[in-house]
Formats: structure tokens, sequence, C-alpha cells
């Protein structure tokens, strides 16, 4: 389940001096009104609680703002990465060169309907699950437990064995790598198993149109009791950890591979394989994102050696 959201422009650029980097973000703060500062630890905006600096990041307070950033990083040439709650993200021990857009906790606005809501990209999923089983609608449930926004569920289609995000969508304004805001149909997000065209043209989901289905609150609570206990009594949501870090392959959960392997447990350093969920890892203190990168290596390896099966990452490694 992945909830970063993709970049404009591409993440590599030559090293640049201290000064120039604080005149950049000084002149980015005096053209908008949200927040900006310089060399920002990602550590703070990640669910690892791993990451080196963000040389600028910012945090728009609305559309006007984030059209203004995509347009200054662009005018500049320097990288833009948005990213919504910072799961499914291991950011580098040296941080990530040019400008990070995180859109939570800001552009969380909700607005409910008779048949579904309108949302804005750094809505929590709790939120919605939560607001949405007090409204009486139902279809946010499959959602339970997934630590990201709305903006990056819907870039990966992010979800669970009982339903994707993708299937909920009715439209969605969309920023373009152009910097140009467009409305986009269900249609255009061409959504399969973790993937959305909203990654593929390197676009970022402004808010969305969900469709749901009214229902009697108290089966919609229930429904999401159940499944956050499931969902916790497997998996070890209170820890430091991204969500799952490989994806599926067909026919057969990468948890059951790993841990048929015998990966529960392993670490490397303060990184350590979930001894409840072989698909999680979890930083047990000050884990590095080095020692996570090399448990993952190793986690990768065992599944090859073992079974011969190819496990795709399902997080997203950025910086440096």
């Amino acid at each position: 389940m992945s909830t970063t959201q993709q970049t404009w422009v591409p993440a590599t650029m030559a090293a640049t001096p201290r000064r120039q980097i604080e005149a950049l973000a000084a002149e980015l703060q005096s053209a908008i009104r949200g927040t900006v500062r310089a060399y920002e630890p990602m550590h703070r905006h990640t669910t690892f609680r791993i990451g080196g600096p963000a040389e600028v990041f910012v945090q728009p307070s609305d559309c006007d703002d984030l059209v203004e950033v995509a347009d200054f990083a662009r005018g500049k040439g320097v990288p833009c990465m948005v990213v919504g709650n910072g799961s499914n993200l291991l950011v580098g021990d040296r941080g990530i060169r040019g400008v990070v857009v995180r859109l939570a906790p800001r552009f969380n606005r909700i607005e409910w309907l008779e048949d579904g809501a309108v949302a804005e990209a750094g809505s929590l999923l709790s939120t919605l699950v939560k607001e949405a089983s007090a409204a009486g609608l139902s279809g946010l449930e499959s959602t339970v437990g997934i630590p990201g926004t709305l903006g990056g569920a819907l870039a990966t289609n992010a979800g669970t064995d009982t339903g994707s995000v993708g299937d909920l969508v009715r439209g969605a304004v969309v920023l373009g790598r152009d910097g140009e805001l467009r409305d986009w149909s269900a249609e255009q997000f061409a959504y399969r198993y973790r993937y959305s065209t909203v990654s593929k043209e390197k676009a970022v989901v402004v808010s969305a149109r969900l469709r749901l289905q009214p229902a009697a609150k108290e089966e919609i609570a229930a429904k999401v009791a159940r499944l956050r206990h499931k969902r916790s009594s497997r998996q070890p949501l209170r820890a430091r950890c991204a969500g799952s870090v490989f994806k599926n392959p067909r026919g057969v959960a990468a948890g059951k591979i790993l841990d048929r392997a015998g990966a529960k447990g392993m670490r490397v350093g303060q990184a350590q394989i979930s001894r409840k969920h072989a698909n999680f890892l979890v930083n047990r203190g000050r884990a590095t994102a080095a020692e996570m990168r090399e448990l993952i290596e190793r986690a990768h390896a065992l599944a090859l050696r073992r079974y011969g099966i190819e496990l795709e990452l399902e997080i997203e490694m950025v910086g440096e």
C-alpha cells in the first residue's frame, strides 16, 4: 500500500551550497501562504521515523499554493516530490535534494454527500473511515489500518484483501506535471493491483470524489471493528513501520513466502522484520535507511534463494 505521490522532474541534481538552498526557501516562502523550511529532517514526516533532511520542505495552505510551488520548482529546474502522510516511504539518510511538498495535515477538507464524499488529498484514510461510519456510508472499510492519505492511496490503488480504494473513485482533480489542474474521470485512473495512471503520468491528486453506499451505522461500525481487530492481530500497526514492503506475487502473499523462508525476526542494526508479519519491517528505535535497505535486500535474496521468487518492492525508496 503506497501513499507517496510522484515527482514532476527527475529527483537528482548537483550538490547546492547551503546559502543557495536557504535563499531558495526564502524566495518560495515569499510567494505562498503555507510553510517553507530549509533542511527539514524527513524522519519527522515518515511513519518509519527515518530520513535525512529535505533541502526545501513545503506545506502548502491550499491549491493555489500547490500550483505556485510546482511552477516555482519547474522554473528553477529543481526536483519536486509530493508526499502525504509519509507512509510506505523510505527516505535516504542523506536526505532529499530539491523541494518536498507534504499535503497532510492540510488539504484535509471533506464534504459528505448522500452517496459518497468529496475529499482533499491530504485527508487521512483513518479519518475518512471514522467519519464515513458516523455518516452511515459504507465502502471505505477496506482501508482500515492503512496509515496513509487519500491522495497517496489513489496514486497506487492502496488496499487490503477486502478491497482497494480505486474501486470507490468517481473522479478527481489532478495537477499534471505541466502545472495544469484537470478533472479526471474514474476511467482515466486505469487501476490495477497497486497501480494507477497517476504515477505513470507523474501527476498529483488534489481531491477526489468517492462513491459510497448508505448503510446502517451499527453494521458499518461492527465491520470496521472486525477488520481493525483482524489487522492489528496480524500486523504491527503500532510499530514504526511503513506498511507492506513487497507486493504480493500472483496467487500468493509476500508475507507467507517470507514467513516460510524464515525471515521473521531477521535484524540489521535497529531494523527488523516483524515477528508478527514477515512483510513488515519495523524501526526498533534508531534504525537508519541504510540498515533498512540492507534488510530489504536480505529478505529479497532469501525469497529468491529459497523459492525462486523475485519479490517486487511496494515501498518507495527516495533520496540519498
